[in-house]
């Protein structure tokens, strides 16, 4: 390795000078004559062959680590603290559980487009979903619930199509997605996902989807299940509305005062009316209404999607699935190399939190071991 090899020839040359000023201070007979800038040059070449020491110990369990580096679970990076999404998701489960006959399950999931929706699906899918069905249902899995669940992606239609004619074509793309058969009706699709047993359906929205219709375009996709038809005793049938926010760009006092005056004087300008405000705001009127005008499905909103605190990610690095990775009595060094990651992010963000797509991606080249351990020198 190139960066050993120069820390190796570092710290012989250090070495070197540090015997020559040791030999230039011993050929005084007495301490108090020692030249001072001789001192001051040992003690200096001392802390440097220290820190350098330090860090070829570092860069050799570095290397260790890439020797022994083994495949990193394709989730372990991305099992980061979702608490409070898991927890909400988890209560509207329970009544899906106990409720008195069967009814579709119907979740909003939403939040900026670094926030990495599709992966926070995958473990739902795979991970989330097969322990709590596994836990709250009577069927023989094998401990394996996983192949019991079906998930069929829901296409949104294009952006030209009528707020009337929407869930005439919701169903045409389920139709297609499910049975393949464009003559197939509701009733045809729902008594094949009955026989499957657990079914997900996910659909995927972007911000520029939704435009200044937001509301009436949600209301209408909950209306599509909400005349769903009835379920059969213990068929699942679960639904995630994934919404991604654009990222406004970063402006400047004046540029803020100009978009504010745009957004009042001219309501008509839909282009500066198109941010995350009054999606965020529909969504959360729903939420607040907990889908009281929906009887026929049982509706959640979770909460949003956002940046990772340190905290959080220092959380993860004690689970379980990352101690069998890293090797539990290593869980220091990867704490430490953590803390260094938020505080150069920081400085260069000025955020103390990190969006998921960036901290997915540091955090699998810790785990490769592309980023050495911090060595403490003090």
């Amino acid at each position: 390795m190139d960066e050993i090899e120069s820390i190796e020839k570092q710290i012989n040359n250090t070495k070197k000078n540090l015997l020559l000023t040791e030999e230039r201070i011993s050929e005084y007979p007495e301490t108090t004559s020692v030249p001072l800038k001789d001192i001051k040059n040992k003690r200096k070449l001392e802390t440097r062959l220290k820190k350098l020491r330090a860090q070829l110990i570092g860069l050799d369990k570095h290397r260790d680590r890439l020797k022994e580096r083994r495949d990193i679970p394709p989730l372990l990076p991305y099992l980061v603290n979702r608490s409070s999404q898991q927890i909400e998701l988890k209560e509207a489960l329970k009544k899906l559980f106990n409720h008195p006959y069967s009814q579709p399950l119907l979740c909003i999931i939403h939040g900026d487009k670094l926030q990495c929706h599709d992966t926070f699906f995958q473990f739902l899918e795979k991970e989330f979903l097969p322990k709590i069905f596994k836990e709250n249902t009577n069927i023989n899995t094998n401990n394996n619930y996983t192949e019991f669940i079906k998930e069929y992606q829901l296409k949104w239609p294009p952006r030209n199509t009528s707020i009337e004619d929407l869930k005439n074509r919701l169903e045409h793309n389920l139709v297609d997605t499910v049975l393949d058969n464009k003559f197939a009706s509701k009733a045809d699709i729902n008594e094949y996902l009955a026989s499957i047993g657990t079914v997900i359906i996910h659909t995927h929205l972007l911000t520029a989807d939704l435009q200044e219709n937001s509301s009436i375009i949600i209301e209408k996709f909950i209306e599509f299940w909400q005349d769903w038809p009835e379920l059969i005793p213990n068929q699942h049938l679960i639904i995630f509305l994934f919404i991604k926010y654009k990222i406004e760009p970063k402006q400047n006092y004046f540029q803020k005062l100009q978009n504010w005056v745009f957004q009042n004087l001219f309501k008509n300008n839909s282009n500066t009316r198109t941010g995350n405000y009054s999606i965020q705001k529909s969504i959360k009127d729903l939420s607040s209404s907990n889908f009281t005008k929906f009887d026929k499905i049982i509706g959640v909103v979770l909460p949003e999607l956002q940046g990772i605190t340190q905290t959080e990610v220092e959380d993860w690095a004690r689970r379980e699935e990352v101690k069998n990775y890293w090797d539990e009595e290593n869980i220091q060094d990867l704490i430490n190399i953590i803390e260094d990651t938020f505080e150069k992010w920081e400085k260069q963000q000025a955020s103390d939190t990190m969006p998921m797509s960036n901290l997915a991606i540091k955090l699998t080249d810790i785990l490769m071991g592309k980023i050495p351990i911090k060595e403490d020198t003090a």
